[in-house]
């Protein structure tokens, strides 16, 4: 088996274990990753001894906060669990958790031509965006960043698999628009959010990643406040189905969509 497949298979299974034991916010920091091997030299010659694990921005600042140093422990322990007597050359367990290493660092980018301008056009450009207003003010109430993906705002991983899946699919959508109908003239009751707003041919639907099972009251009277505007097809799943099975739910959502068709 080549270093490449390995490492791939390392990482699939390290996500997969994850995911089984119900720590998704570990897989969702380590799904994105790349890993390498490092390697040391010894008296004895060079040796593998430990794994770099590379992670996109938001991840890997994430990991580096305090409150993320358990996150960062059990990343390691699964680690070391999973690649224990798979590593070449590591023929004693206990020698292999006590001295291989599972080091995380900062993916560094692709160069794309003409870079700079590119950078100082997002400089420039106003940061003051519609898209992703409500959640970002929850967000901040809680002390945390929104996420970010391709020059877009998310609550959570599921929503930004969501996305991906519809990017793939070349399907025309708006995440995380902001709804206004001024009918009280009190922005928390005439403003909803709603997490994808999508069209096709014409017919617009609404997918929810839905995080709370206690908030049905809540959902159902900002289904009825849409519906009021004629966006009948309206679908919730929830975050961990969005974000193991999001190719299955974009399907499912898009066959109902087209039900709506005029």
């Amino acid at each position: 088996m080549s270093d490449e497949e390995l490492l791939q298979r390392l990482h699939r299974t390290w996500v997969q274990a994850l995911i089984h034991d119900s720590r998704n916010d570990c897989a969702a920091i380590i799904v994105d990753a790349e890993l390498k091997f490092g390697y040391g030299h010894y008296d004895w010659g060079t040796q593998i001894d430990a794994i770099l694990v590379f992670l996109p921005f938001f991840s890997y600042n994430k990991l580096n906060e305090d409150e993320y140093d358990d996150i960062k422990k059990s990343l390691t322990n699964y680690f070391l669990a999973i690649a224990d007597g798979h590593i070449p050359d590591w023929d004693n367990s206990y020698w292999f958790s006590q001295n291989f290493q599972v080091n995380f660092r900062l993916k560094l980018l692709e160069i794309e031509e003409d870079w700079k301008n590119i950078l100082k056009n997002l400089i420039n450009q106003s940061k003051e965006l519609n898209q992703g207003l409500v959640t970002e003010k929850v967000f901040a109430r809680k002390g945390q960043d929104i996420l970010t993906y391709n020059e877009m705002k998310f609550g959570s991983q599921s929503e930004i698999r969501i996305a991906q899946e519809l990017e793939r699919k070349k399907v025309l959508f708006f995440p995380l628009p902001l709804a206004v109908r001024n009918e009280t003239g009190q922005c928390y009751k005439d403003h909803r959010e709603v997490d994808f707003l999508v069209c096709v041919d014409g017919a617009f639907g609404i997918l929810e990643v839905a995080y709370h099972p206690d908030r049905y009251e809540q959902d159902q009277e900002k289904d009825v406040w849409l519906k009021k505007s004629g966006i009948l097809c309206i679908q919730h799943y929830t975050a961990e189905k969005c974000y193991n099975q999001s190719s299955t739910v974009v399907d499912e959502f898009l066959s109902i969509l087209a039900r709506h068709k005029r």
